[in-house]
């Protein structure tokens, strides 16, 4: 062989030798960059050991016991955010709940919906012995349709968990989601020891944050990664029923800022609902029509439950007939009352003052409200399932700031409070008294704007429901009674609650009687007790008792005790009266609470801690009578 034909060869030889070296090289690449992201993906995973924090978590957090009627003690909230670098958003929750001696019903269940193009994935969920940190019993999960074709994973607590500590890690994606943001409540109703927010993203992006009782964060810059941290610990649980205005710990950050670029994205997702045909026939003018149609959709099996309070289907899983989450029905309303002539806006609400430097989240916005009316008509403001009448502001929205985009610049306005008649709470009893002391009659309690959503959280309870929730939110001081629900009938402005009573209210003692004055005070009153002298309410409201009771003949009162008339003339006014009438044997009384604005200070506030304590006197007042 000559030396030029070896030297070939050797040449095709080295050419196919490099190429298989490059193809190795490549498929090397490939691998360690494959690995390299497993390795990113996991990190978290790899660096949380269970049994490690359960066993740091039962030596430094305190025992349940500290914690007044705290069925559980939440140990660890940790929620980890990072964007991928395809754009996606990462969030990471780990929890552990120390159990005490019975599970909180909202830990039985718990459903998680999978996010529309997104993934949930549960790493863990387990029962853990507290002082070994060992791993007992791993929790049921299963998947679920729910009602309106989402999907979700649902993990259930057996009783095993009671006096153990209960485990969750749960990831969940959010495809093209190109930045990452959030708002998050810092509190919760049970106590919760240690929590921590992590965000993450590539270093040059910013994350604009803002928070409620909440410190700023740590800050950390590494290898093209800047990551900031929020820490607190030993969140109190949160009691606070919504009478007065509180500002529950919270949390938000963002990739983004502005109220018109958040407002840009909510012009987006208005435009992204699909026109569906009017779903209920014409009957004459379109005023009526699109007057029947609000009430058609505030029907309760026209409403979506079960999901989170921002949520809207993709335009194919938008069903024609209902049934649709809040915001998808005020938008698809938004394009029916269009449809019928009707000039309708979409505003946004949101949960205090947003400003250009804000940071924005779709969790910003509490809700979409429409501001609309028929032709050149009023504009009224409107939210599609609100227990109100059209033309009577939803209770809530009322107090709140809401935005629009204007020539893209954004406009706010703020929703009145309304009137403290709007915010009405009255009972009315009718009784009749026989002569051992049992009285039997009626109750009717009605129920109107802010208290909607203080009772029934804003919507109409029924029937079977009426009798707990009334215990549950009323506090009556008369022995041995008994309600019975005879109807639930809804108002233009609220619900009316008809009960039947059977209660002891007497006692008959040597031709003497000692009548206890019946009555109920709203648990939710007792908010402002120990307040300071500035606070704020969430709406004026009012609360009145009425009561009637046709006594057995041949007594008479023997003392009436000192009624209070207090802050006439004044924004907060009580007045109470007493009367006995003998030739007719009926006692009469009335109580009326007043309070007119929702801005509260000294000295107003100092007249309304005189006036809570009479209304909290009222229903324990003791009559005395005696035999003629």
């Amino acid at each position: 062989m000559s030396m030029w034909k070896w030297q070939k060869i050797q040449t095709v030889l080295w050419k196919i030798g490099e190429n298989n070296m490059n193809r190795i090289k490549k498929i090397t690449i490939s691998i360690l960059i494959s690995f390299s992201v497993i390795l990113l993906l996991t990190s978290q995973l790899l660096a949380w050991d269970t049994t490690t924090e359960v066993r740091r978590l039962n030596k430094e957090a305190p025992s349940i016991d500290g914690y007044s009627k705290a069925k559980a003690l939440i140990w660890l909230r940790d929620n980890d955010y990072k964007m991928l670098a395809d754009g996606t958003m990462q969030h990471t929750k780990y929890t552990v709940v120390m159990m005490g001696e019975e599970i909180p019903l909202e830990w039985e269940e718990i459903k998680l919906p999978v996010p529309d193009s997104g993934t949930v994935e549960i790493n863990e969920a387990a029962i853990y012995n507290p002082m070994t940190g060992l791993k007992e019993e791993n929790l049921a999960i299963t998947g679920e349709t729910l009602d309106g074709g989402a999907t979700a994973k649902v993990i259930k607590v057996s009783e095993k968990a009671i006096g153990r500590a209960v485990v969750f890690v749960v990831r969940t994606t959010y495809p093209k989601h190109y930045g990452i943001d959030s708002t998050i409540k810092m509190a919760s109703n049970l106590p919760i020891w240690e929590q921590k927010v992590t965000a993450e993203l590539p270093e040059g992006k910013e994350i604009y944050w803002t928070g409620k009782e909440i410190k700023t964060p740590t800050i950390i810059k590494k290898s093209g990664v800047q990551k900031y941290t929020w820490t607190v610990m030993n969140q109190p649980a949160w009691t606070g029923e919504g009478f007065v205005v509180y500002k529950l710990p919270s949390l938000t950050f963002s990739s983004k800022k502005g109220v018109n670029e958040g407002l840009r994205d909510m012009e987006t997702l208005v435009k992204s609902v699909p026109s569906i045909p009017l779903p209920i026939v014409s009957k004459g003018s379109s005023e009526k029509t699109a007057k029947n149609l609000m009430d058609w959709l505030s029907a309760p099996e026209r409403q979506l439950n079960g999901y989170p309070q921002d949520w809207i289907r993709s335009a194919e899983q938008i069903p024609t007939k209902g049934p649709w989450t809040k915001w998808e029905q005020t938008l698809l309303l938004n394009k029916w009352l269009k449809t019928l002539g009707w000039e309708s806006e979409v505003w946004w609400q949101a949960d205090g003052e947003i400003t250009k430097e804000s940071p924005l989240s779709t969790s910003t916005w509490i809700s979409p409200v429409l501001m609309t009316g028929p032709g050149n008509g009023k504009k009224e403001i409107y939210q599609a399932g609100q227990t109100t009448d059209y033309g009577i502001i939803s209770p809530t929205i009322s107090g709140t700031h809401i935005y629009a985009l204007k020539n893209g610049e954004f406009t706010k306005k703020k929703v009145s409070d309304g009137k403290a008649s709007y915010n009405r709470l009255y009972f009315a009893w009718r009784l009749a008294l026989d002569d051992n002391g049992k009285a039997t009659g009626k109750l009717s309690l009605l129920v109107t704007g802010g208290w909607i959503e203080l009772f029934s959280k804003g919507t109409i309870p029924t029937k079977e429901q009426v009798t707990q929730l009334v215990k549950h939110k009323v506090n009556f001081a008369i022995p041995g009674m008994s309600l019975e629900p005879e109807s639930v009938k809804t108002i233009p402005s609220g619900y009316k609650i008809d009960f039947d009573v059977k209660c002891n209210p007497g006692i008959i003692l040597a031709g003497n009687l000692l009548l206890r004055l019946p009555g109920g005070v709203p648990s939710s009153v007792g908010e402002m007790v120990g307040k300071n002298d500035d606070y704020t309410l969430n709406y004026p409201f009012t609360i009145e008792q009425t009561v009637k009771v046709d006594m057995p003949k041949g007594y008479r009162l023997l003392q009436t005790p000192p009624v209070k008339n207090i802050g006439e003339g004044s924004k907060a006014t009580l007045k109470e009266t007493i009367i006995h009438w003998p030739k007719k044997a009926q006692l009469i009384a009335e109580s009326r609470w007043i309070v007119k604005t929702t801005d509260i200070k000294a000295p107003l506030s100092n007249a309304l801690k005189e006036e809570l304590n009479a209304l909290l006197r009222w229903p324990v007042i003791d009559l005395p009578f005696v035999k003629k």
